[in-house]
This record gives structure tokens, sequence and C-alpha cells, in this order.
């Protein structure tokens, strides 16, 4: 069976370090840049998590709602309207910034291997 991948939608910067993190972790990692396309024309049957941030992703969040997919967001704070966003995804981690690599790399891991004892909905960590 063919590894999914990991989707990245962030900004260029950030986008390289967390692809090249989860890269040395052993997965494959594909990046999308803001001024991509609406996320249908990139979220595939190969696609196991999409990391993103907010407020930078927010515009892709609507879209990625259609998807059961697993999402970890990244936020330097959280408001009202990163929280109402996040009801609307089956299954996401809120990480507040600044990440704590280990901790992170470990949500992946759980996600990815479909582990991660989620309620449903959305947990802040």
């Amino acid at each position: 069976m063919e590894q999914e991948t990991i989707l990245i939608i962030d900004e260029a910067g950030f986008s390289r370090v967390c692809s090249a993190i989860l890269e040395a972790e052993g997965y494959r990692a594909e990046t999308i840049p803001l001024e991509s396309p609406e996320p249908q024309t990139v979220c595939n049957e190969g696609v196991g998590l999409v990391i993103t941030s907010y407020p930078y992703g927010s515009r892709f969040f609507d879209d990625l709602c259609r998807y059961s997919l697993p999402i970890i967001v990244l936020t330097d704070h959280i408001s009202k309207e990163l929280l109402s966003a996040l009801e609307g995804f089956e299954n996401s981690i809120c990480m507040i910034k600044p990440l704590d690599y280990q901790k992170f790399t470990s949500l992946v891991r759980q996600m990815m291997a479909g582990t991660y004892a989620s309620q449903g909905g959305y947990s802040i960590v």
C-alpha cells in the first residue's frame, strides 16, 4: 500500500521547515502555497492529514470541512472565530505556537496511524 501524503497549507517559510521535519520522520509531505487553487484540486484520496495555520489557511477551512481528513491547525492565539471554524471539522487538533516539535511529531504519528484518541470535534494542545 502506498504511503499517504501529509498536505501542508501554510506560508512558504514554515511549509519548508514543516515538510523537512516530517520527511525526516519518514513521511511524504506536499506543500500547497496559499495562492493555490481551491483545495478540491489538491485534496485527493492519497492525503492522510492536513496541516495548516490560522489565520493563513482559514480561506481553505470551508472546503476542508467537506473532507473527513484529520487536520492540525497551528495558531498563536485562540479566538471565537477560530473555535467556530474548528467546530466544523470532524477530527482536528489545534496546537498553540511556539510549537513543541516533539509533541507535534508525536501527534502527527498518532493521527497518521489512526491511533489518536479523538472523541470527534477538536482538541487544543
